[in-house]
């Protein structure tokens, strides 16, 4: 497995990244059906912010991305804290992955592991008549094949505020957000 460390408006002595990398080896005992997995070491800039080291952890199973983050005052400790998340992510990762195994062989049916990817579709440029909001960033990426279930776990995987998906059921593009109470919520067109 390929385990890639970058840093990011910051030095980081070999010594930190080596026992990074040993730290994240450690942790995939738990999950070794990883592709990939990029270790990013950042630092900000501003020194009213406490713990201004940042690592960030993102591992690639099939179909699926696996990201931890961890800060701190050092590097030493942003590892320390991003491992932690990671394990926590690949452990409740892999008993998702048993249990839809298990229910599968009680029901007497086969469930692939991963979902199917889709192709991505390009975006649509709009016109920029009026300059008061506009695109700063474009990303692109493959839209999976999910259940809302199985989204709402690649939501809370990735850490991130929502997740775009296309409903297995249904075959029409959905997403799931989180909600300022904690919650999920699912939105899908009428």
């Amino acid at each position: 497995m390929d385990i890639i460390v970058k840093a990011k408006n910051c030095d980081v002595p070999d010594r930190v990244k080596d026992r990074a990398v040993a730290r994240v080896e450690h942790a995939t005992r738990l999950f070794d059906r990883l592709n990939g997995i990029e270790m990013v070491f950042s630092e900000e800039a501003n020194p009213r912010i406490p713990e201004p080291a940042i690592v960030e952890v993102t591992a690639r199973a099939k179909g699926t991305h696996i990201r931890a983050q961890g800060v701190g005052p050092d590097h030493r400790q942003a590892t320390d804290a991003a491992v932690a998340r990671f394990e926590r992510q690949l452990r409740r990762y892999k008993s998702r992955l048993v249990d839809r195994s298990q229910r599968a062989t009680a029901r007497g049916t086969a469930v692939a592991e991963t979902p199917a990817e889709l192709a991505p579709k390009p975006a649509e440029e709009a016109d920029v008549e009026d300059p008061a909001p506009r695109i700063v960033r474009h990303k692109q990426f493959d839209v999976a094949e999910l259940l809302p279930e199985d989204a709402a776990l690649q939501l809370e995987l990735l850490g991130h505020d929502f997740f775009l998906f296309t409903n297995a059921a249904t075959g029409r593009c959905n997403v799931v957000y989180r909600r300022r109470d904690g919650d999920l919520g699912l939105i899908e067109p009428s």
